[in-house]
Parts: C-alpha cells; sequence; structure tokens
C-alpha cells in the first residue's frame, strides 16, 4: 500500500468514528424541537368535523425554521411555512388542512412533520404521526348475539312484553354511538319511535323495548339504525338506506301479538288442517267460521303453536280463523274444497296476498319483503295485513263469496299457488273459472295454461283489477311445501290472453254504463239488466287483441260528447269496454274491470249480471232473476 492510500485508510477511519461519536451525542441530548400539540386523526373531507391538523411546536434555542409535511417514506407532501423565525420555546402554530402543494387531498395514511434549522444545520423528522382518514366506518347492527358468531341467538322476533332486547354494535369507535328504532311496515318514510345512546367501548346495549314515551312498541316492524363516529370524526350510518340487499347485519325487529300461517293450498273438507300459530308462547283461544256467517263451527284453547283440527266438512268455500291471546288478535282465511266437484272454480290469489303483505323474513333487516318492492319473498308466510286478513280481501274477495253462498251457487275452490303446482286447470275437467279479487302477480307457466285452458273451450271470469300483468318466478323447496317468490316484474302492456287494459280512469260523478249498439244482446252478458248505475272507477279494455268482442259494456257518450264532435270536427270519445265477453279460440275470457263492483253486489242490476256471469261460466244460458226487485 502507497503512503498515500495509508494516509487516506486513516483520515477515513477518524471520520467514521467522529460521525459515530457525533451521532451518538445528539441522541443522548435532550431533543432540540418539542411537539406541544397534534391531531393525530383527522378527516380532511369538508364536513366541519376534525377537517384540519391543529399543530404546536417549540425549539430550546433560537433559530430559522422550515416546516413540511413529509409521508410516511419521508417524502416531501406539502410546506406548511418557510425560513420562519423562532424564539427559544415559544410556540409555532400551523394547520394542515390534508391537501398537498398543489392544493389536492393526500391519500389516506401516515403523515409526520419534518422541521429544519437553518442555525443548527440539520433537520429532524418528529416521530408523531398524523392519520389522514376519510373513510366513514361501517358498522353493523345485529340483535340477540353479535353478528360475528355462529349459530347466533336470534332475537329478532319479541312480543310486546320483552324487555331485555341485547343490541350488539360490531364496528364502533371510543366515541358515543346513536341508535335510532325506526318503524318501517307504514306508509310513506320509516317513523323514529327511539333514541338510544352507548359508550363507544361497549359493544351491547341492552333495550327494554319501550318508545320515547315510555310506553310498549306496538306490533309491528322496526329496524335498529347506528350512528358511529370514528376517531378522525368520519361518521358511519348503517343502515344508511332503507332499499332491499343494502342492509347488512340483522338489525330488524318484529314486535308480535300473536299471528298465524295459514295453508296457502285448499284443504279437503273434513280433512286435517295445520296452521302455525305464534302467540309468543302465550295460551289462545281459536275458532272457525265462514266467510260472511256469524255461526262458529269449531273452537278451542291451546299452547302449541302448530294448531291442528278437522277442517269443515261443507260446500266448498273459504273459511276464517279467529285467534286471540290476551288483548291481541288475528283472523286468517284458509281454503277449504269440497268432497263433491262442482262445476265452475273460484281461485284465490295467494300469490298476491303473499307478495302485498309488510312481513320481514330471514335474515331480518327490518325492512319489510314484499314483490312490490322487487324483493324476494318466503313462502308459505305469516299473515300481517289487516289484522291477518290479505289486503283487499274484505272489500274485494269476501263479497263475491257471500254473494255465491247466499244464492247455493256451488263452486270449487284453489289458489293460484295450487294451480301452478298441479298444471291445472284445463278445459276438459273445469267448464268455468272465476279469478276472485286482484291477481297482481302471475307466474309465466300459470298465465300460459289460463290462455291456453281458454283457447281449448273453457270459460274464464276475471274478478279484480291490475290483474295477470305483472310476472313472478315461484321457487319450490321441501317438496311443494315451501318456497320462496323472486323476480317480480313490471306491468306487461297485455295480459296472457292478450288483452290491453288503460289505467284505472276515475269519473268526476258517478256515470251510468250500458252494452255497446253493435254488440251481441243475444250473448246474455247483461240480461235482465238495462244499466249499470253509479260507478266511478273504470278500467277499460284499449285492445282485446286477437278476440271477437261478443259483449261489451262502458261509458256511452253523453249527448254533450256527440254534440262537441259534431261540432269541432274530431272524433268522439273512443268508447271502451270496462265490462267485457270476449271470445278467444273455443272459449271465452269476461273481464270485470270495475274495483267497485264486490261493493254494489246488492244492487238489483249489478247481482243479475254476476248470475248471468255464473250460468255463463257453467255452460248455462242467463235468465232473468228477481235479485232485490
Amino acid at each position: 500500500m502507497t503512503l498515500v492510500a495509508r494516509i487516506t485508510f486513516v483520515i477515513l477511519v477518524g471520520a467514521t468514528f467522529a460521525a459515530f461519536f457525533v451521532a451518538q451525542r445528539l441522541k443522548s441530548e435532550p431533543p432540540v424541537i418539542t411537539v406541544r400539540a397534534i391531531t393525530q386523526f383527522f378527516s380532511p373531507n369538508g364536513d366541519g368535523s376534525k377537517d384540519v391538523s391543529n399543530l404546536s411546536i417549540s425549539t430550546k434555542v433560537e433559530d430559522v425554521a422550515t416546516v413540511d409535511v413529509v409521508d410516511i417514506d419521508g417524502d416531501r407532501v406539502r410546506r406548511l411555512r418557510e425560513a420562519v423565525p423562532m424564539a427559544p420555546y415559544r410556540p409555532l402554530r400551523l394547520v394542515w388542512d390534508g391537501k398537498d402543494d398543489d392544493g389536492a387531498v393526500v391519500p389516506d395514511g401516515r403523515y409526520r412533520l419534518r422541521v429544519a434549522l437553518r442555525d443548527e444545520g440539520r433537520s429532524a423528522v418528529l416521530q408523531k404521526t398524523m392519520n389522514v382518514d376519510t373513510k366513514a366506518p361501517t358498522p353493523q347492527v345485529c340483535l340477540g348475539d353479535p353478528c360475528q358468531k355462529r349459530d347466533p341467538r336470534l332475537q329478532n322476533i319479541v312480543s310486546q312484553g320483552d324487555r331485555a332486547i341485547d343490541i350488539y354494535i360490531r364496528g364502533r369507535s371510543r366515541s358515543e354511538t346513536t341508535l335510532r328504532i325506526l318503524r318501517t311496515d307504514l306508509a310513506g318514510e320509516p317513523k323514529l319511535v327511539r333514541t338510544l345512546h352507548r359508550k363507544g367501548r361497549y359493544a351491547r346495549k341492552r333495550w327494554d323495548g319501550l318508545d320515547e314515551a315510555g310506553k310498549p312498541l306496538p306490533p309491528g316492524t322496526y329496524i335498529v339504525q347506528a350512528r358511529v363516529r370514528d376517531a378522525a370524526g368520519n361518521i358511519g350510518v348503517s343502515p344508511s338506506e332503507f332499499e332491499p340487499g343494502a342492509v347488512s347485519g340483522r338489525p330488524g325487529l318484529t314486535v308480535r301479538g300473536i299471528s298465524a300461517e295459514p295453508p296457502v293450498r285448499p284443504v279437503t273438507a273434513g280433512g286435517r288442517t295445520e296452521v302455525f300459530v305464534d302467540a309468543r308462547g302465550a295460551e289462545f283461544r281459536w275458532r272457525v267460521r265462514r266467510v260472511g256467517e256469524r255461526r262458529i263451527v269449531k273452537r278451542g284453547t291451546a299452547t302449541d303453536p302448530k294448531l291442528v283440527f278437522r277442517a269443515p266438512d261443507s260446500h266448498s268455500g273459504v273459511y276464517l280463523l279467529e285467534l286471540r291471546a290476551g288483548r291481541w288478535s288475528t283472523t286468517v282465511p284458509f281454503l277449504v274444497q269440497a268432497k263433491e266437484r262442482a262445476k265452475v272454480l273460484v281461485v284465490m290469489p295467494t300469490l298476491t296476498w303473499i307478495g302485498r303483505d309488510r312481513v320481514d323474513d330471514r335474515p331480518f333487516d327490518g325492512l319489510p319483503n314484499t314483490l312490490l318492492t322487487g324483493d324476494k319473498v318466503r313462502w308459505p308466510r305469516m299473515f300481517a295485513g289487516d289484522h291477518g286478513l290479505p289486503a283487499g280481501f274484505a272489500e274485494d274477495i269476501a263479497p263475491v263469496l257471500v254473494f255465491l253462498d247466499r244464492r247455493k251457487l256451488r263452486y270449487d275452490l284453489t289458489s293460484d299457488i295450487d294451480l301452478d303446482l298441479t298444471r291445472n286447470p284445463r278445459a276438459s275437467d273445469r267448464e268455468g273459472v272465476i279469478l276472485a279479487g286482484s291477481m297482481t302477480w302471475v307466474t309465466t307457466a300459470l298465465g300460459r295454461r289460463l290462455r291456453d285452458y281458454v283457447e281449448d273451450g273453457g270459460k274464464l271470469a276475471v274478478f279484480g283489477s291490475d290483474t295477470l300483468r305483472r310476472g313472478v318466478r315461484l321457487r319450490v323447496v321441501n317438496t311443494d311445501d315451501s318456497g320462496t317468490l323472486e323476480r317480480p316484474t313490471q306491468p306487461a302492456a297485455a295480459d296472457p290472453f292478450g288483452t290491453r287494459v288503460a289505467r284505472e280512469r276515475r269519473t268526476s260523478g258517478p256515470v251510468t254504463l250500458s252494452e255497446y249498439s253493435d254488440a251481441s244482446a243475444s250473448y246474455g252478458l247483461m240480461e235482465g239488466a238495462l244499466d249499470l248505475p253509479d260507478f266511478t272507477r273504470l278500467e277499460e279494455a284499449t285492445s282485446i287483441g286477437k278476440g271477437k268482442l261478443l259483449s261489451g259494456v262502458g261509458q256511452p257518450l253523453t249527448p254533450e260528447e256527440e254534440a262537441a264532435a259534431a261540432e269541432s270536427g274530431k272524433p268522439a270519445r273512443e268508447l271502451r269496454p270496462a265490462l267485457s265477453a270476449v271470445q278467444l279460440g273455443k272459449g271465452t275470457v269476461i273481464r270485470v274491470g270495475l274495483p267497485e263492483w264486490p261493493s254494489k253486489l246488492d244492487d238489483p242490476n249489478v247481482a243479475q249480471v254476476t248470475r248471468n256471469i255464473y250460468d255463463i261460466l257453467r255452460g248455462v244460458q242467463p235468465r232473468i232473476r228477481s235479485e232485490g226487485r
């Protein structure tokens, strides 16, 4: 090794040792820069809560400082102050708004301060971090047991007397959690009934089941909404929107007095009938009567949720099971099919009953599952409805059944679910079919079979508005005893028979309907009835497709309308049938597009036409009868 190389080596070794000792001295000395205050968590999202990090630093010596914000890798993202004089122990207050030198909000993550002291000739990255967090927390609410627990104890269905409802919050923070109890099964927006507060460090809140006034919640469907604020000031609300499929966890609560789940398919007269009754463990009384009659045909007392009894051994009809437990009561319908066969089959719209009923199914998200919202619906299910009765049953269906029963007009009885599962009806074994009430949804297969039934020679009458225009998929599990209704569709332009129906038209006052002059009076639809008075709601057919109009009844032109058309030279209002009989193939479809029809069955003309429809369905020529005249 040359002399120069030896000298260079000695100098380098000496410099290394000197640097080492200087570094050790600096490390052992008290820090020159002190962080007096720093906002460790903040969210620069402009919501007014913790939008900036407030900083305060000081030095032990007088110097000129430059302060930067650096990321976790030490790269500068923002210069806060440059060449600012600092007096010893006098704080320098700074504010960082979470933006970089270009004015853009920095990505979420950890950041530090780097302070360069000009006179000291050095810079230091302070160890305390600032956490930029703009992501709102996503809490979950579960009732009964924690959300993450397998096979949890469900507490989503309670009685009005339950006083220990456990609410678990997942994803909480150290801040206070606010819980809002809202009722969701009423018309309009969810209604707030109670607000609860819980310290953030606790996962469970035990609620006494009372509203703000200290009263027990009435039976209905509720949802528990959690509001959580994290350390950075972000607010997370769950559920944030009340839409099917958008709710996580198990925040739903159903308060129940007494409810029942009747069979959705007919039971044979005198046969075994099973109804699941949920009285929340209480003893209940039950009794059975036929629709339209006061006479009780069966009664009893039970505590077993599985109520079993023999169906009335009589003519086909709808019976009502009336239940009472304490001050709670409910009434549900069930179908009984006689042992003797009748010529006319009446079909109950159980698909629509179930699809419209506002019941919260599993996994209990607190939102009623209905086909109207496009949700998936389980069947069978508890009937909530109007104290158990399906929507429209008392107004649209019961009057028609009572009309038939009191005139001893015999019929067989089934449901649309049963028709779908049994591949009926067939024109070869049914002369006539009545679709009672609004059959809003129909499966594609059943709609096709109804059309085939008519084209093959069957006669079908449709009572009810907004019928057979929406589709739904019937999914079956467990050997035809249960399943789901899925994928409801929007209304189609035409029903399965090709008829196009306009939106319901409401007249300014009662109008009288009459048969069109060009329709065939010999068909017999209006036999014994000159007109139909005092109707205000009309569902008129705009097209009958490939069918042939046999009889059409609608609102005739008034003299004023005829005069106005003649004076203006414009066509008069098009005559459209609200009540019609249309030949399709070898059979006939009778459509009653008058929603007020069931409420007017006491009118002699309406009663006469209803008898005419029944006669046509069973293959008998209509004749004049004394209906209340």
